[in-house]
This record gives C-alpha cells, structure tokens and sequence, in this order.
C-alpha cells in the first residue's frame, strides 16, 4: 500500500495523537524546526503567540511540549501541538502534519502507532544529593530584603535552594535563587502542582495561604495566621488552591496576590492592552473553591514583601487584613478606592485619571510654555527668556509628579514616562540658530545687519556669552579704553601688526562661533607666554558655561564627545604631546555627523557645533597626510615667556572688566566676517606655523631641505632594497640618512612617504612633479646645501652611474 493511500486512510484524532507520542521528549528541538523560537525548559522568554517578551514560560514537565504565557488571551497555556496550531493560526491537525514533517515521520495507521514509554528522571534523588552537600545559613537575596532567616539552605555558590513538593510530601523538584534575585527550577523538576511549604503541614489546618514567590510567603507567614505556601507563580496557584481544597473542604483558603498594577489603559511594548495578571489569577482561584484574594494597596506594581518593605510589618498586617474580599461581594478593594501613601491618603481626580498619555502631556507642555523637541537625541528644550534650555528626561518626570501631586491623583512610573513620551510626539522640533546671531544676555547682535535687538524664541539660542552689550564710547579704541588686553595682545604678537590681527580674528571666531569655518586653533610655544590668558579670553567670549574642556582622546570616543555637546567652544588646555590620527577633531571642525554616547541618555548621532581651541607646550603631532588635518589646523607661536618682573596675577580680572570694549572692537573690526576668515587662513598657512610642524614633525622639517629644479635633472626615489644607500641619488635614502642622522626612530614605508611628500611640498609652496626620463622617473626637486650638515660622506652623483 503506498504512503498516499495509508495516509488518506488515518482519521485525524489518531494522527495527532501519533504525532503527540513521537514527538514527546524532543518538543526542545521540534519547535525550532517548525520556525517557532522559545526558550530553554524551565525559562521565561518572548512568546510566539502574542510577542510578549518575558511572560512565556516554556515548561515542559509532562514532555509534552507544555507551555503557558501570562500575557496571551485565553485560553493561555497547552501542549506543544497547541503552540504550533496558535502561533501559525492553522488547526490542531494542521500542526500534526507539520510536527509529523519536522520528525520526518510518515503519517501511520492508528495500528501501527507505538507507545513510547518514557524514562522518568530521579529527581528526588537528584534533590537529596544538592540537599546534602547545601550548607546552612542565611540568604543574601533574603537579607537584602530586610527578612532575616537563618537556617536557610544554600548551595556553595551562596544561592538559595527551596525543595518543591506536593500536598503528600513528594518530592518534585527545587527552584534555586541567586544573591541578585535570579531564579531557576532545577532541570526536572515538575511544577504544576507543586509549592515551596513555608513550614510543614501538620494535623487539620483553619487556613490557608498561598503566595507567588517565597519572598511574599515569609513575609504573608508574619502578617496572617495559617499554613503558607508559595505556588511558585501566578500559573499555579489554580492548581495548588484546588488541591487543597480537596483535601482540606472546611479550610479558609487565602490567595495572597501579587498586585500588577498598570495605568487605566496602559500599553505593553507591543500595543496590547495590560493586565493585573497576579489580580486575575487569584481571582479565578478564589471563585472555583469559594476562597479569598488579598492584594497589597498600591497605585504601583507590587507584592506584599515589597508593601513590607516601604510601609513596615504593622501597617502590612493592617492592609493585610481589611483587603480580604470574595469575588462578587460588593465591597471592593482598598487599592481600588483609597491609595496609601507615606505622608496622606489622595483621592483620585477622575478627570487626571481617565485622562489619556497625549493628554497629560498636554498638562506637562502648560506647564513649561515654549517646548521643542531634538528628534535625534530625543532630548526636550524650554524656552526660558532669552535660550533653549535643556530638560531632562528625570525633570519631565519629577514635573509630572507635581501635576499629579496638584490633582491629588495616584500615579505610577509607567503612567509618567507615557505621558512624557507622548509630549515629544506633540511639541514642535527644534530650529537651528541663525550663524549671523550673537547671544548676549541683553539680546542678540545680527552680524549681517549690524543691529542689536531683544530675545527671541524664534532665534534659537542654545547659550549666550552672559555679558551685557553696550553701546561704545566716543573715540573708543584699545590701547586706551581696553589697555591690560592690549598689552597682552602686544606681547603675544611680538607686537608684530599683522600677528596681533590674525589673534583678534581667532577671538572674532570664537565670539561670532565661526565653527562652520571648518578651522580649529591651536596655541603652542613656551610656558609664562600668554597661551593661558588667550584660552581665559575665549572663555570669556563664548561664556563659561557654554565652554567644555576636554582632551584629545574625548574627542576621538563617543561617550567622551557627549560633554561637548550643546557647547560653543571646546578648549583642549595644557595639552600632553599628542601623536596620532586626529580623526575626532577633524570630524568635529569638519562639520561631520558623528556618534554621541551619553552615559545615562540615548546614543544618537548629531553636529557639534562647537570652534576647538587646544594650547600646549608642545605642538600636536599628526600622523594624518591627507590634507584634512592640515586644512583646519591653524598654529599660533607663543614663544616671548614674559618676564618673572613683569607679570600681573591680576591681569585675567582686568581683561574681564575690558571685555565690552573687546567685544565692540571685534564686531567692528570684522564687520566683513571674511576678512577674520582670511586672515586665519592666512596665519594657517603662514611660514611660522610651517616651522612649528617642522619641529615637531621629521617628514616637515626633511621636506625644508629640499627645493625645486627646472629640469628633469633632480632625484629618483629609490627604494630600501637598493645598496649601498646612494642619499644625494634617492629620495628615500635621503629620508632615510635624515632620520638616523637626526636621531628619529619608526621612518616611513616608502609607499607612505610618496604619498605624504606631495601634501607637504604644497604646504611649503613648492611645485613637486614626477617626470618620465629615458633613465625612469625622477622628481624635480634636489637637497639644498643645508643638508650637507647631516648627509653622509658619500661619492659626488657623477662617480655614480643610474640604473636603467
């Protein structure tokens, strides 16, 4: 008979039940075959059915595939045929076929199917084996919830371990429960119908009590006579209130309930509505065997250890007792009418209460007037007068408490951060500043129309300098109305003009916050030179609170960029000697979107618009050849130290109370925004700036001797591999003479120098060609006669002859 007919031939009920008895003890590794993901026997994890994330609970102590989630509709719970049928929302049959396919089993005759007899574990051998190597003490995970227990039995590694029984004193398995609240069931153990007896059961007892967790059970077993026992779950306490039920018909049977409390509502990751799982629970137990439900009074997701713990054993015992109720009397629970709080009682205003998330938000926008909201960093601003503050997430919190407070309404974290979260999605998102406004304290100065005017949201201002602008004085100038500046001006510059304009237009920048110039300044030379009262006045321009300071490393890390953000002027003081890339400055003046990491807030990507001023003994060393450093670092050489006779502790106080005349000479100076612009570049690109990266910088300083020949006459480039070295014939062998002459360790590859040389000759504006002879290429430049200083004795270039 072929396969098609035998199977045609199978009714559908015994070919479930074929498939059930195949597939038992293999649900682990069937379910992932059938494209269904859960977790380990025992685990908590995301269910299949309604993508809850942590309430499935994959249980499997029959080895039939059991499971049951604290989040689905009902019914919620089955055996493995079930969860393939629900989550593909196909027919019971449907899933045995493709169960069937996964064992890559024919579909048999009813006659034919075979009982598979399984081997069941000792478990209770198991168990008396920890038991007996467990040690005696008390449990860390007890302890810090304030119950002192201390004939706890503990496994080595400090975890608490509860045998698990039935009503006849079976041994069905234990659960253990780490120091940081972790809980397991040992693999094997059966839990349905199974609990953790806070004492033992002895003669006919009056009351029950039947709790979730051991922790609520020692702590319900101090506020209620009767025999308590922990069900283990919410799953289980059907089972376990039914069993004793039978066994003990006249008892009063207490289901000590967890309160999972949620906003009216509310809303789970997944857009489903929530539900008091450990109230519903309790209450359907209590209705089938006539029993009682209390639950702590909270306005918050709590058990009765947690209420023990924020109100004290005697008011516990208190709303232990008056909460008693049986399902369907009129009397209603206490946390459904009053909600206890540590200082007074609030009675709920219905209208806060029944309002929605968008709603409440709307009370917290009232509340704060002028919001806006950055859609990257999620992170909310006020308009307080004259800026755009910040406001975090934890002050929206406490402000949303305060409304709560004010309505006498209760209220609970999830409630606040809903109502927080609907307010982003409802305020405007943020403007950008114009770059031709300037923020004083006063008001803000158009650059572009050269007028000053008041406040205005509208103007966007993330900060302000805090000084308050003026109008000048008749024939104000500084040498006379700003001296203690112009003194320092003067020194720094050598009293060298055109440096003293380059200067004031690096403080026009810092002022006007010019950092879309894609430059960054950097301050180098000897100590007691000024360097520091430069970094004092750029401070002062920007103002101090929009001033970060860092180093080089935060520039280049995402956590270490989060200070900056939201700044104006990043100063990289008392620099070390820097080697490196410099690839976070480079990305910040470049204007480049870049990762932020804040520590407590969400990692988003944004533009700092920030002007970077880093000031050092020693100048920066980059390793970077590609032009991109070079185009944006502008190098200003400090190196007068004034004289030990000379200096002013006092001079950063007198420049500060200069500093209206300083900013009214700057605005006026530079009224053509371009004009400080060129002159940076100018200083950028100036032959004091090239001497400071000659001295710092091996390649720099070897490039100074080289200088450039008409004809193709000059050098080759050689390579390492050539001997003898040859350094008046072969560039490289000149770099390479240069190097060890001078004492540098770690030269360049050869491919690295050629590709580094043609950047720094433009830098020394020197034309650097390579041109095709009939002897190979050669390059049109040669070594000046300074190098002779440092080139080795070697034969004249005519004793030599070229390689072909």
């Amino acid at each position: 008979m072929s396969q098609e007919n035998n199977n045609s031939k199978s009714r559908p009920l015994d070919v479930i039940r074929a498939v059930k008895q195949s597939a038992a003890n293999h649900w682990q590794l069937l379910l992932p075959a059938c494209g269904i993901d859960v977790p380990l026997k025992g685990k908590h994890g995301a269910c299949p059915i309604c993508g809850g994330t942590d309430r499935f609970h994959f249980i499997d102590d029959n080895h039939n595939g059991d499971w049951h989630c604290r989040q689905c509709e009902e019914p919620n719970h089955g055996d493995g045929l079930d969860l393939v049928a629900r989550t593909n929302g196909i027919t019971i049959f449907a899933a045995a076929k493709l169960v069937a396919d996964a064992l890559a089993l024919p579909l048999p005759e009813p006659k034919l199917a075979k009982e598979q007899h399984r081997t069941v574990k000792p478990i209770a051998e198991r168990i008396a084996t920890m038991l007996a190597t467990a040690i005696t003490g008390e449990s860390q995970y007890l302890i810090k919830k304030g119950l002192q227990c201390p004939n706890q039995r503990l496994l080595k590694e400090g975890s608490l371990l509860l045998v698990t029984q039935t009503l006849d004193g079976t041994i069905t398995g234990a659960q253990t429960i780490k120091p940081n609240g972790e809980k397991r069931l040992v693999s094997g153990t059966q839990k349905k119908g199974s609990f953790i007896p806070v004492s033992e059961i002895t003669g006919t007892p009056d009351t029950f009590i039947i709790t979730e967790g051991y922790a609520t059970a020692l702590t319900v077993s101090q506020l209620h006579e009767g025999v308590v026992l922990a069900a283990i779950d919410e799953s289980n306490l059907f089972t376990i209130a039914e069993q004793v039920r039978t066994q003990w018909p006249n008892a009063k049977i207490i289901l000590a309930a967890d309160n999972d409390w949620h906003e009216p509502e509310e809303r789970d990751k997944n857009g489903r509505l929530k539900k008091n799982v450990g109230k519903i629970a309790a209450e359907k137990a209590a209705i089938a065997i006539n029993g009682w439900v209390t639950l702590p009074p909270t306005a918050l997701k709590s058990d009765w250890d947690d209420y023990r713990q924020h109100h004290g054993i005697e008011t516990a015992k208190q709303a232990f007792k008056n909460g008693l109720y049986q399902v369907g009397e009129k009397k209603l629970m206490e946390v459904e009418a009053v909600i206890i709080h540590e200082t007074k009682p609030k009675k709920a205003n219905n209208n806060l209460a029944q309002m929605a998330a968008s709603q409440r938000g709307a009370l917290l926008v009232e509340r704060y007037g002028k919001v806006a909201v950055n859609p990257d960093s999620e992170m909310v601003y006020h308009y307080n007068g004259t800026t755009w503050e910040t406001v975090s997430d934890n002050e929206l919190r406490r402000a949303m408490v305060a409304i709560f407070d004010k309505h006498e309404t209760p209220y609970s974290p999830n409630g606040i951060n809903n109502a927080i979260y609907a307010m982003k999605l409802q305020v405007p998102v943020i403007g950008e500043q114009r770059q031709d406004l300037i923020g004083f304290r006063n008001g803000v100065y158009d650059l572009s129309t050269q007028q000053f005017t008041p406040h205005q949201p509208e103007h966007w201002l993330m900060n302000h300098n805090s000084i308050e602008f003026t109008p000048p004085a008749v024939g104000e100038n500084l040498p006379d109305h700003a001296p203690d500046f112009y003194r320092w001006l003067s020194h720094a510059a050598g009293n060298n003009e055109n440096k003293m304009n380059r200067i004031k237009a690096a403080l026009f920048m810092i002022l006007a916050n010019r950092y879309d110039w894609q430059l960054f300044i950097e301050v180098t030379g000897e100590g007691g030179s000024g360097k520091s009262i430069f970094t004092y006045i750029a401070t002062l321009l920007a103002g101090e609170h929009n001033t970060a300071s860092g180093n080089m490393r935060a520039l280049d890390e995402a956590r270490g960029r989060y200070q900056f953000v939201g700044k104006s002027l990043i100063t990289l003081p008392d620099q070390v000697k820097y080697v490196g890339e410099g690839a976070g400055i480079k990305a910040i003046t470049g204007g480049d979107l870049i990762e932020v990491d804040g520590k407590y807030e969400k990692q988003f990507s944004t533009v700092i618009k920030a002007v970077v001023l880093a000031t050092n003994n020693e100048p920066m060393s980059f390793t970077e050849r590609n032009g991109g450093i070079a185009r944006r670092r502008v190098i200003f050489p400090f190196n007068i130290p004034v004289k030990e006779s000379e200096k002013d502790p006092y001079l950063p106080e007198k420049i500060s109370r200069e500093l209206p005349v300083i900013i009214r000479h700057l605005l006026n100076e530079f009224a053509d925004q371009n004009k400080a612009k060129k002159l940076l570049q100018a200083q950028r690109d100036s032959n004091e700036a090239l001497t400071v990266k000659s001295n710092s910088d091996p390649l720099y300083r070897f490039c100074g001797y080289l200088i450039t020949v008409n004809e193709a006459t000059g050098m080759k480039m050689g390579t390492k591999n050539i001997s003898p070295r040859a350094p008046r014939l072969y560039l490289y062998h000149a770099y390479l003479s240069f190097m060890e002459a001078h004492g540098f360790e770690r030269p360049l590859t050869l491919t690295k120098f050629g590709e580094s040389l043609p950047k720094i000759m433009l830098e020394y504006k020197k034309e650097y060609r390579k041109m095709r002879t009939k002897k190979g290429y050669s390059y049109n430049v040669e070594l000046s006669e300074e190098a002779e200083e440092w080139l080795p004795s070697v034969p004249e270039c005519r004793d030599f002859k070229f390689p072909l």
